[in-house]
């Protein structure tokens, strides 16, 4: 092997911190995780549903869900992926990893529920109510901390948008600041005119939307773990041409929207082609747009990165108020464990004006942190 790999995040130590953000320069985490507690859905879903529910528990290989007598685990990755990762399963010690690593704040996503997404295609009244019981136990989960832990609320009404304001204001009134809905929801189409009240809905409330990478099994056979990885790590450009050319941007110019976990390294050959496209294809794109699609872009939306290189290089087409760090704990991709290195090169490469907002200030300000 030519090369050094990375341990697993479980062989990970949070080290004493090797950088010490200048004065003023927040490091905020644009995108953590957490395992969903055990036994959650069996203990907060309605009677209807307690035959159906699905199981979580956490054993000595780690965390995990099942549907259906089904286990959910992702293939090709280790049991012990996220055992020893002790602040997967528990806010206090989330807590304490973010103390050594000097992350004031962590946005926070799932852990295993995207797994459920396979709901949305076979039984849509059970995966509303599994995403219910799950935004109302991480209200509960994070509000002792919440100063320190943002959690992300997931928005189910994708599959009755007619549904969207009530249930946005239920979000609100929960106290979220952050939200989610799937990437790719099977049958769903986001550029269907169907989903206006979606969009409304969001802009009203004044909520960041984000969408997630998942974990899309589209390869088998040999070299599937590192295809479908590949795959599933650059998934945005589909979807934000998709958001772009349907006009939901020109209809909602306050709808604010988060590519997480992709990287920012796309966005700028994704801004080119759109552009180029817009100008080539005018007379035949249905709407047409007021502006092209890097406007919508600077004005509206967001990647957020991990460790990207090439991100930082682009950073003057991307936009250096379009960019959101994060560690991506405890996710093998992630810099838990070297993040304040990470940390100190996006400062000393973007300079401290754009490093201040890339670290922490973009999401302090999208986020209200």
């Amino acid at each position: 092997m030519n090369f050094e790999p990375i341990p697993w995040p479980s062989k990970r130590i949070a080290p004493v911190p090797s950088w010490e953000p200048p004065a003023g320069v927040r490091l905020i985490s644009g995108d953590d995780h957490n395992m969903e507690a055990p036994n959650l859905w069996v203990d907060r879903m309605p009677a209807k549903f307690k035959d159906r529910a699905p199981l979580s528990w956490v054993d000595e290989k780690g965390g995990h869900i099942s549907l259906k007598g089904r286990v959910l685990d992702t293939p090709g990755t280790t049991a012990d992926l996220f055992a020893g990762c002790k602040g997967f399963f528990s806010a206090e010690e989330k807590i304490k990893v973010m103390d050594a690593e000097r992350i004031e704040a962590s946005v926070l996503f799932h852990g295993k529920l995207q797994a459920l997404n396979m709901l949305i295609s076979e039984d849509n009244e059970l995966y509303t109510a599994c995403i219910d019981a799950y935004n109302e136990w991480l209200a509960e989960f994070t509000r002792p901390y919440a100063k320190r832990l943002v959690g992300v609320a997931v928005l189910p009404t994708f599959l009755n948008p007619a549904a969207s304001r009530d249930y946005m204001q239920k979000i609100v009134q929960l106290g979220y600041k952050a939200l989610q809905m799937p990437s790719f929801p099977k049958g769903v189409r986001y550029n269907s005119m169907e989903m206006e009240p979606v969009w409304t809905a969001i802009e009203e409330s004044g909520l960041p939307l984000s969408f997630h990478v998942g974990a899309y099994l589209e390869f088998k056979g040999n070299g599937a773990t590192g295809a479908n990885i590949a795959r599933n790590l650059s998934p945005f450009r589909p979807l934000l041409g998709q958001l772009v050319f349907a006009g939901v941007f020109d209809r909602h110019p306050n709808l604010k929207v988060v590519f997480t976990e992709g990287g920012a390294g796309w966005v700028p050959h994704a801004l080119q082609d759109m552009d180029k496209l817009c100008r080539n294809y005018e007379a035949s794109l249905k709407p047409k747009l007021g502006f092209l699609p890097s406007y919508y872009w600077q004005r509206q939306c967001y990647a957020s990165f991990m460790d990207d290189p090439l991100g930082l290089k682009l950073i003057d087409y991307i936009g250096e108020d379009n960019v959101i760090w994060s560690t991506d704990y405890p996710h093998a991709e992630g810099v838990f464990g070297y993040a304040g290195e990470v940390a100190r090169n996006i400062y000393e490469t973007l300079g401290p004006t754009a490093g201040k907002k890339v670290l922490g200030g973009n999401a302090a300000r999208l986020w209200k942190i």
